[in-house]
C-alpha cells in the first residue's frame, strides 16, 4: 500500500526523520544496493509492501518498509 504524503521544502527534513525513525527507506538507498524498484513498487501497489510517496514541490520521492523489503528480497520477490 502507498500513503502520499505532500510537504513543503522547509518541513521535509521533519518528515524524512519522522519516515525513517518509523523504518521507512529512501528508494535511492534500496536501488543502490540492487533492488529492483519496479518490482518494489508492484509489490507496493499489491499491498505486500508498505511505501510512502513525498511530494516536495514537482519532486516526488519514495519511501518503503526496511523490514518488509528486506523479507521480499529474501523470498526473492525483489
Amino acid at each position: 500500500m502507498i500513503k502520499h504524503l505532500i510537504v513543503d521544502r522547509d518541513d521535509f527534513s521533519v518528515y524524512r526523520d519522522w519516515m525513517k525513525s518509523r523504518g521507512f527507506i529512501s528508494a535511492t538507498y534500496f536501488s543502490v544496493n540492487g533492488f529492483d524498484l519496479k518490482k518494489m513498487k508492484k509489490l507496493a501497489e499489491d499491498g505486500q509492501l508498505n511505501a510512502i510517496s513525498c511530494s516536495v514541490g514537482k519532486s516526488v520521492k519514495l519511501y518503503y518498509s526496511e523490514s518488509q523489503t528486506e523479507l521480499a528480497h529474501l523470498r526473492g520477490l525483489v
